[in-house]
């Protein structure tokens, strides 16, 4: 036996040796600024807090899954008594998931990717994208806004604004219903 195939033995080994504990119950509240929860074991046994609802250790990045009040889930205590994560939801209202600046946020209804000041926004209906100092929303509506009031030395003196105005109108229309500011 290799020296890392006796350490993965070992480390099995002690696992084995400690208390480990997996239960189900039902969400009773969730601490979205803590990223925990409290749970009702199943049984009606004393509610458990501070269940954690990311699986990576004490730091700000990882992955955390937010159960919906009322759904059943599934926690364990495998780094001893009082310290409780989840391992399965039956249903959850939101997904995060944070590594650096970097994040990333899913609902039902809308995705937020964002680095560090970089937004993009992605909804059911519209989309956002915005950095520190400008929206594509606001860009491109000045854009049209431009083009609209355009007009151009002649002979005769500055022309009218463009005969197609009417198009224009109908970019800005279409482009409030595609983006957000």
């Amino acid at each position: 036996m290799n020296k890392n195939t006796a350490k993965i033995s070992a480390g099995i080994r002690a696992l084995h040796h400690q208390q480990q504990e997996i239960i189900s119950g039902k969400v009773v509240s969730i601490d979205t600024g803590s990223a925990t929860m409290t749970i009702r074991p199943t049984g009606d046994g004393e509610p458990i807090k501070n269940v954690r609802l990311s699986p990576v250790g004490r730091s700000s990045d990882g992955c955390i899954l937010f159960p919906e009040s009322n759904s059943d889930v599934v926690i364990a205590s495998i780094d001893g008594p009082g310290e409780w994560i989840l391992l399965k939801a039956d249903k959850i209202t939101k997904a995060t998931i944070k590594i650096g600046s970097v994040n990333c946020e899913v609902t039902d209804s809308v995705i937020t990717l964002k680095n560090g000041s970089v937004l993009l926004e992605v909804g059911n209906a519209q989309f956002k994208l915005n950095t520190p100092s400008e929206t594509l929303f606001d860009i491109l509506n000045d854009l049209i806004s431009y083009i609209s009031a355009l007009t151009v030395s002649t002979s005769t003196g500055p022309s009218g604004v463009p005969l197609n105005i009417s198009d224009f109108i109908t970019l800005s229309t279409r482009l409030s219903n595609l983006l957000t500011h």
